[in-house]
């Protein structure tokens, strides 16, 4: 499992974020899924191999409320994120 993050701060606030969960298959990493604030909206992308997703949007929670449940998904569902993963990828 690899988490990369990144997090735009200005004091406490949080500006922006991307929380992205990645896999290893044989020699390549694949993201998995990924929260981020890109387009000025907190959402979650679940990605397949070909780079395809479905978007879920946050809703109208603040940044670090997005932020603090990114990083509680991942953490606690990467399993099933990975499962569904390799489904979509026929393995």
């Amino acid at each position: 499992m690899f988490d990369a993050s990144q997090h735009l701060r200005e004091g406490k606030r949080i500006l922006g974020f991307v929380v992205q969960y990645e896999t290893k298959i044989g020699d390549r990493w694949y993201p998995v899924v990924r929260y981020d604030t890109a387009h000025g909206v907190a959402h979650k992308d679940v990605l397949n191999h070909e780079g395809l997703r479905e978007k879920v949007i946050l809703g109208e929670m603040d940044y670090k409320e997005a932020l603090n449940l990114a990083d509680a998904d991942i953490r606690e569902n990467w399993t099933s994120y990975k499962a569904q993963f390799l489904r979509r990828m026929g393995k």
